[in-house]
């Protein structure tokens, strides 16, 4: 059977690309662009602003490197702050961790469809009974994944080559990069064979790329040994513009070659279609709520739900540990002193725009939780079960109003769950709460902007089943506009355009209310529209 195992790679390969042709090139070309614009961008802003000081640019970088420096929000969020004063360096931190993040998401989802997905269709049971090894699943992904990290990589090292940095750190950068992509579909890898539905596959390896954003950046702010305990650690402390380093590629490439051979073994270790955990028995008389379409809802979405509020907790949690420590970076640094004071500013607010911009990022976080909980009245339509449950006395209008009601609750619940786990952190660190109540204040009214990002999917869904998946793309569109606006140069009608922008709300600070009303009234005219619109199409229609 060894010699065998991998009978069928080569045309099971081909498949992958053959069906992946479109998704992997608007990954790569969407990854790549962001990359691409960086440079240009930070490059014009240095140039001008070199130009209207009459300094040099890499008089400006250092300037602006001192302050990063001490800026525990920038570093939270980006990475470690190394080689700033250096352009290569410097892109490599405006690129950041979030983009590093995005491309452990694309292996993610790669994995999670080409193996358990394919297994809960049934189609993975009809392919294993041709001509193909038992392990010819797992290196026909794995084969994609590495081809699809390699042009990302490369992409990347030829921006930087094409700026101007020097060739053989542009490509430790690009091979850094490619590493990551590696590291994650290579951890898919394992929980693909743990658990058997691909919901639980994907959300146990999304909570692993979460915690290691949260671990990188508490490592980062506080510069202590957490960053050991982070894939994302690993791979920027690479730092490929600066000092080089040569243990996280060689802890890399360890962990990808131990999580590789683990998952070989354990695809011979579970039957097609089950997982290593097995699912337990169902109660013997069915829940009293099952009939209702809000208790069939909350079966369906419960575990989703549940363990998003727990990973909201978590990440508020990490980043609550490392609050009290801004105050020390102001201490510290003089020049940071003065800049707080040129513009009217204490410590005190420093630490709020730190919550603030932390609070701001968790809800573009958990926004994904809040489209991935709309969207399953989607996968419910698609696998035939909506059909089955319409066909009894449950109304269109009540079947998917019952979903899109636990949208409208699961944003809250992760906005106060994230709110609530930062000050208990911060609490525990510094040997008291601060402004509790602000806080959750500042976490509850970012809670419309993702209202209408959801509002936006149920249109799309009630629209064309197929539009649905758009609301990734707004989604994406979000996220480069809050994390690359400033960086971009983007207009004010496009930086408009993103919820998250509207509600900036400090703690202790003011917010605009008009701004809140208009989300609200942007997320209910979605749902209404939505909703009137799925009760008029074909269920079948995709």
């Amino acid at each position: 059977m060894t010699a065998n195992g991998f009978a069928g790679t080569g045309q099971l390969l081909r498949l992958i690309l053959r069906l992946d042709r479109i998704k992997l090139a608007l990954w790569l070309l969407g990854l790549l662009a962001v990359i691409a614009v960086t440079p240009i961008s930070l490059r014009a802003i240095v140039d001008a602003e070199a130009e209207a000081d009459g300094t040099t640019a890499e008089q400006v970088l250092a300037e602006q490197a001192a302050l990063i420096e001490t800026n525990g929000a920038s570093i939270a969020l980006q990475g470690p702050p190394d080689a700033l004063d250096t352009f290569g360096g410097r892109y490599a931190f405006e690129i950041g961790a979030f983009t590093l993040a995005v491309v452990a998401l694309m292996n993610i989802l790669l994995i999670a469809r080409h193996t358990r997905a394919e297994e809960e269709s049934g189609r993975a049971e009809l392919v294993r009974a041709a001509a193909v090894g038992p392990w010819s699943a797992l290196a026909a992904v794995g084969s994609v994944a590495l081809i699809t990290n390699g042009l990302l990589g490369l992409g990347t090292s030829a921006v930087f080559i094409a700026d101007g940095r020097p060739v053989d750190r542009s490509l430790l950068y690009g091979a850094s990069v490619a590493l990551c992509g590696l590291l994650f579909a290579a951890l898919s890898l394992i929980w693909v064979q743990v658990f058997e539905y691909g919901r639980a596959a994907t959300g146990m390896s999304l909570a692993v790329l979460g915690a290691s954003f949260a671990l990188r950046a508490v490592g980062d702010v506080q510069d202590n040994w957490l960053i050991l305990l982070s894939p994302l650690g690993w791979v920027q402390a690479v730092d490929a513009f600066g000092d080089p380093a040569v243990w996280p590629f060689v802890l890399s490439l360890a962990a990808v070659v131990v999580t590789v051979a683990v998952a070989i073994a354990l695809v011979v270790r579970r039957d097609v279609g089950a997982g290593l955990i097995e699912q337990r028995p169902g109660p013997p008389q069915a829940d009293p709520t099952l009939p209702h379409p809000l208790g069939l809802a909350w079966r369906l979405q419960r575990s989703t739900l549940l363990w998003w509020t727990v990973g909201a907790v978590a990440l508020g949690a990490l980043y609550g540990s490392v609050i009290s420590s801004i105050d020390d970076f102001v201490e510290d640094s003089e020049a940071m002193r003065e800049v707080l004071e040129g513009l009217g500013m204490s410590g005190d607010a420093l630490r709020d725009g730190f919550i603030t911009v932390i609070l701001s990022l968790i809800a573009l976080i958990t926004t994904a939780g809040v489209i991935q909980s709309l969207l399953r009245p989607r996968s419910e339509e698609v696998s035939g079960r909506a059909e089955a449950v319409l066909a009894c006395s449950i109304s269109r209008r009540a079947w998917l109003g019952s979903h899109v009601l636990l949208s409208l609750a699961a944003a809250p619940s992760f906005m106060l769950a994230a709110a609530v786990g930062l000050s208990i952190t911060d609490a525990l660190v510094a040997g008291g709460f601060t402004d509790v109540g602000a806080t959750l204040a500042a976490a509850l009214v970012r809670v419309p902007a993702l209202w209408a990002v959801a509002g936006i999917g149920v249109l799309l869904y009630g629209w064309v089943r197929r539009f649905s998946l758009g609301v990734w793309a707004v989604f994406a569109g979000v996220a480069i506009v809050f994390l690359f606006g400033d960086l971009l140069r983007l207009p004010d009608a496009v930086l408009n355009l993103s919820p998250i922008g509207h509600v900036t709300h400090l703690p202790g600070g003011d917010q605009g209310w008009l701004s809140v009303v208009v989300l609200c009234g942007v997320a209910l005219l979605g749902w209404a529209a939505g909703i009137a619109l799925f009760d008029r199409r074909d269920i079948t229609d995709a």
